[in-house]
C-alpha cells in the first residue's frame, strides 16, 4: 500500500485529502519510484481550484469525444508533478534506468488534460521518459525542484530563440519558474532585467541579474535600468507584463507568456513554456548546471508528508509571494 494526497471535487486546499492505495501494476516502459521529496508550482492549485477547467474545454473541443466522458471518471485526482526519489521496480522495455538509481522528473500531459496522476504518494508509477538520473552532488530536495521549472524556462526560451547578447526582462524573477529562468538566461550570456517585489530585490542582485522592483511607471524605469536596448521578455506572472513588452518596442515574437489569457494574446504574446520543451534532454542539462553550481536553487520551505502541512503548503503558495520553491519531504 502506498499513502497519497487527492481530491474529489476542486476547491481550495481543503479538498485535498489523504489515502491508501494498492500497489499499482508496471507497465511497459515504466518504473516505479519511491518517493524521497515533491516540488510544489502553481500549476497544482490552479488545477485543483478548477482554474484550468476553461482549458479542458477547449480540449474538448479539439477532440470530441471527451464529451461522452462522464465528469466522475476524471476523479479522484492526484496532486503535484515534480519529484524526486530511488527506482525500486523497472518495467519491460526499460533499459537505461534500473532499480537502486536515484532520479528525478515531472509527470507531463497536455494543457488541461484532465490527469489524474500525482506526484504527491510515497510510490509513484512513471513513464521513464519523464525520468532522468539524479546527479551525485544534488540532494532529493534540490531534486524535486527541477521538473517544471527547469523544463518551462527551456522551452520559453527555445520558442523566444533566446541567445548571448540578448537583454531580456523577465517578470516574477524570484519565484520558482523566473528564478531558474533568469539563471538559464545569465548562463546563456544573456543581459537579465529582473521584475520582483523591493524585498527580493538583493537576492535577484546576488543571481547577477539587473533588478526593478515592479510599480508604478515600469516601462521608463525598465528602459533606464537596461545597459542597452530590451531585446525579449518573458512574463511569468500574468497581467500587465505583455502590455509592457509592447512599451517597450518589442514584436510578438520577442514577448513570451507562461500564463495563456485571450487578453495576453490579443496584445501580442506567445503562450509557451513546458509546451516547446523537448522533456527529457531540458531537464537533464539544467540539472547538471545546477550540480555545476552554475544555478542554484532557492527551497524556502520543507514541509512533512501530512494532509495539514500540504494544504499549508498550497496556502503558502496562493500567495503569490514565494521566494523560490516549497517542497514537500517524503523521505
Amino acid at each position: 500500500m502506498s499513502r497519497a494526497i487527492e481530491y474529489t471535487r476542486f476547491g481550495g486546499p481543503e479538498v485535498l485529502g489523504e489515502v491508501e492505495r494498492p500497489a499499482q501494476a508496471l507497465g511497459d516502459g515504466e518504473v516505479r519510484i519511491a518517493v524521497h521529496a515533491v516540488g510544489l508550482n502553481p500549476a497544482d492549485f490552479k488545477t485543483f481550484k478548477g482554474d484550468l477547467r476553461p482549458v479542458e474545454r477547449i480540449q474538448r473541443l479539439i477532440h470530441p469525444r471527451r464529451w461522452f466522458e462522464r465528469s466522475s471518471a476524471h476523479f479522484p485526482r492526484g496532486v503535484a508533478r515534480d519529484f524526486a526519489g530511488v527506482i525500486d521496480a523497472v518495467g519491460a522495455g526499460v533499459t537505461d534506468l534500473a532499480v537502486g538509481d536515484a532520479v528525478l522528473g515531472t509527470l507531463r500531459s497536455a494543457p488541461g488534460q484532465a490527469d489524474t496522476r500525482g506526484a504527491l504518494t510515497t510510490e509513484l508509477v512513471a513513464p521513464a521518459d519523464d525520468v532522468i538520473k539524479k546527479p551525485t552532488s544534488m540532494s532529493f530536495t534540490q531534486a524535486a525542484c527541477l521538473g517544471v521549472a527547469s523544463q518551462t524556462a527551456y522551452g520559453a526560451f527555445r520558442q523566444l530563440n533566446l541567445h548571448g547578447g540578448d537583454v531580456i526582462v523577465i517578470s516574477a524573477a524570484a519565484g520558482g519558474v523566473g528564478s531558474i529562468a533568469a539563471q538559464l538566461a545569465l548562463s546563456r550570456g544573456a543581459t537579465v532585467i529582473g521584475i520582483a517585489g523591493a524585498r527580493n530585490i538583493a537576492y535577484l542582485r546576488s543571481l547577477g541579474t539587473i533588478p526593478v522592483p515592479y510599480g508604478a511607471d515600469l516601462t521608463r524605469r525598465v528602459r533606464e535600468a537596461a545597459p542597452s536596448p530590451v531585446t525579449k521578455l518573458l512574463d511569468c506572472y500574468g497581467h500587465d507584463y505583455v502590455t509592457l513588452g509592447r512599451e517597450l518596442g518589442l514584436p510578438r515574437r520577442s514577448i513570451g507568456t507562461l500564463v495563456p489569457s485571450p487578453a495576453a494574446i490579443l496584445k501580442g504574446a506567445q503562450f509557451t513554456g513546458s509546451r516547446h520543451s523537448s522533456g527529457r534532454g531540458d531537464l537533464e542539462e539544467v540539472a547538471q548546471l545546477v550540480a555545476d553550481d552554475v544555478i542554484t536553487v532557492e527551497i524556502a520551505h520543507t514541509y512533512s508528508f501530512t494532509v495539514e502541512q500540504v494544504r499549508a503548503a498550497y496556502t503558502d503558495l496562493m500567495t503569490g509571494h514565494v521566494r523560490g520553491k516549497l517542497v514537500v519531504d517524503l523521505s
